[in-house]
């Protein structure tokens, strides 16, 4: 799933800055949170939020789209009842890492391993696999083909592309661990846009009240701070807020 370009991702940031500027939340981390179904096309999502099926959920194909995953009794094939099997689980995690987990875990017929949390672990199954691999250098490449493909994608600086690339990565594999907080917001938004956090927020909800002029204005520093145009930065604000564009720029 990696190899697809982030351009074409709904951003879990940008998603969460937008709930902020509501005055909602900070955002959840990894897992479930509450049953959160696409009742309009049962859409199944990738850590990066691009849409990669419908109907039944997969490994690494278990996102909501608000960003929140999977949790056991979620799951299409989860019953009241279900048995754990204690064992050394190999798997690769939804951030493209060699993992394994040691202990009670149940994996659905569609492939998903949960723990005996319910925490829904793996994006491809590792039984049998060889992870001698450099996990490292392996992501490394994964966010410099994603930065190359956004770059080409909006005719931007190649380094700006690695840039964008990296902090979206470095989001999405924050909130693997722990939930996501104001602080992580603030610091992840300056670091994407170059622009402090707290003008996006108040540009964000003026913008949603009807005055669009400090959201023009940010537009304008991100642009400059992308080296391309503002057309171009709301091109992106478009694929990452989508129906909400209309309301922000």
């Amino acid at each position: 799933m990696f190899n697809r370009s982030i351009g074409v991702a709904l951003s879990a940031l940008a998603a969460a800055v937008l709930v902020s500027a509501c005055g909602g939340g900070g955002g959840g981390g990894g897992g479930g949170g509450g049953y959160y179904p696409d009742p309009g096309y049962q859409a199944w999502y990738d850590v990066y939020g691009y849409k990669c099926g419908s109907g039944s959920p997969s490994p690494g194909c278990n996102f909501y789209a608000n960003g929140l995953k999977i949790i056991d009794i979620e799951d299409p094939y989860f019953t009241s009842f279900y048995a754990l099997e204690y064992d050394t689980w190999y798997y690769i995690d939804s951030y493209g890492r060699s993992s394994l987990y040691t202990g009670w875990a149940w994996q659905a017929p569609n492939g998903i391993i949960y723990d005996d949390w319910g925490d829904a672990l793996n994006d491809e199954s590792g039984a049998g696999r060889d992870f001698a691999a450099d996990v490292a250098n392996q992501e490394q490449n994964i966010v410099k083909t994603a930065g190359e493909h956004f770059a080409a994608k909006y005719q931007l600086d190649a380094a700006t592309g690695l840039k964008v690339a990296k902090v979206l990565n470095d989001w999405a594999t924050l909130g693997k661990d722990r939930a996501r907080t104001e602080a992580d917001i603030a610091d992840f938004t300056t670091r994407l846009y170059g622009v402090d956090f707290n003008k996006v927020k108040g540009a964000l909800a003026e913008a949603m009240a009807g005055d669009k002029g400090a959201m023009n204005a940010v537009v304008d520093e991100a642009a400059a701070n992308w080296m391309t145009s503002p057309e171009t930065v709301k091109d992106v604000l478009r694929q990452w807020y989508g129906k909400q564009a209309d309301q922000i720029l």
